[in-house]
């Protein structure tokens, strides 16, 4: 089954509409020849003509007699009815800012209003502005985004005519029917627990006659249910991080330094045993800067973790890039039988030698005097 006349009409007006929000149509304002417009759209010239009016008549295009239709310019369009313009492009600074000033207003055309109601209106009149804050905290717990919309503007209107203030009553219509011209995106977005709160609140604070807690409270739970809507339809874009400057770079603070290195956190040090059960806990394996002799930490390390190793198997170290090489153990400590402990005085004074030999090879290679 198609489309019937009148959804026709709609429809054409709706792409239009479009054209003119984003910009599509010629700098001069001029849609083009109207055949072509039919023809783009597959409609007869009847009802292009009736989408162009309903567009004249919101005061989007401008008919003169004898003249094509021209395309307002949208900063001088926009209105509150109006307001969809801004929504077709989503990507647009222009839209969440007006949207902004949108929901800002709204606000405080409600807060005004149930201000006035506290301080003048009868008790029967705010029985029924209870009753209708409690229909829509159980919209937004139960029902649909259209539902949600419709409950919150008939709270507003019924807050105009209870603060007897019909000028706010045509102000409440244009801002339904702002709303409404962004429906499609915005509709799917009401509801939920944030509407719900304030919906609660406002109910008590009109049982209460609270103007305090209205200004306050009220206030910021309104705040924050529309900058939810504002979030999930036009996120606000971030703020990238600002570089730190050239060449300086946060220190990293390490909890152990060994020779100028420092151990990663997630690494494990593994001690050494020695023939007597003393461990020896090594260096941490990591890349240190070399020193002005060019002589490279790495190596120091090497000489430092062959040196621990000679105390448990007796084998020669030595460091052919600085010269120097360590003296061997005595010949009676080579040939002991493997599984026959030192005395616990030659161990020490072992130890004690390897010590001082080791301090010296590190010493040498930093540049370090020796003693």
């Amino acid at each position: 089954m198609g489309m019937g006349r009148g959804g026709l009409v709609a429809y054409v007006e709706a792409q239009l509409e479009r054209d003119i929000a984003l910009g599509r149509v010629h700098p001069s304002g001029h849609f083009g020849p109207e055949a072509k417009l039919a023809r783009r759209f597959n409609v007869c010239r009847g009802t292009l003509r009736e989408a162009v009016r309903r567009l004249a008549a919101r005061g989007l295009v401008v008919q003169h007699p004898g003249r094509k239709t021209r395309a307002v310019a949208m900063d001088e369009s926009l209105t509150l009815e109006n307001l969809g313009l801004a929504m077709h492009d989503v990507r647009s600074p222009n839209a969440r800012w007006l949207l902004e000033g949108y929901f800002s207003l709204k606000r405080q055309v409600l807060l005004e209003l149930l201000a006035d109601c506290c301080a003048r209106a009868s008790d029967l009149d705010l029985d029924r502005l209870r009753y209708m804050c409690f229909q829509l905290q159980d919209a937004a717990r139960w029902e649909s985004g259209a539902t949600c919309a419709q409950a919150e503007f008939e709270l507003l209107r019924q807050a105009a005519r209870v603060a007897a203030r019909p000028g706010h009553v045509l102000l409440v219509q244009s801002l339904q029917r702002a709303f409404m011209g962004a429906a499609s995106q915005l509709l799917p977005l009401m509801g939920g627990e944030a509407l719900r709160e304030w919906a609660l609140c406002a109910m008590r604070v009109v049982s209460e006659r609270d103007t305090q807690a209205l200004q306050h409270e009220l206030a910021a739970l309104l705040k924050a249910c529309d900058e939810r809507l504002l979030n999930a339809f036009a996120p606000a874009p971030r703020k990238p991080a600002a570089p730190s400057p050239e060449g300086h770079h946060k220190p990293v603070t390490r909890d152990t330094e060994v020779l100028g290195g420092s151990a990663r956190p997630d690494e494990k040090v593994t001690p050494l045993e020695s023939d007597s059960g003393m461990s020896l806990i090594p260096a941490p394996p990591e890349r240190v800067p070399s020193t002005s002799g060019g002589t490279c930490a790495e190596d120091v390390m090497g000489t430092v973790l062959g040196g621990l190793s000679d105390v448990r198997t007796g084998s020669d170290a030595s460091c052919p890039e600085n010269g120097l090489q360590t003296e061997a153990p005595p010949a009676s400590d080579r040939e002991r039988p493997h599984g026959v402990n030192h005395p616990r005085e030659s161990v020490l004074l072992h130890v004690g030698r390897w010590a001082s030999r080791l301090w010296r090879l590190i010493a040498h290679s930093l540049g370090l005097p020796a003693s």
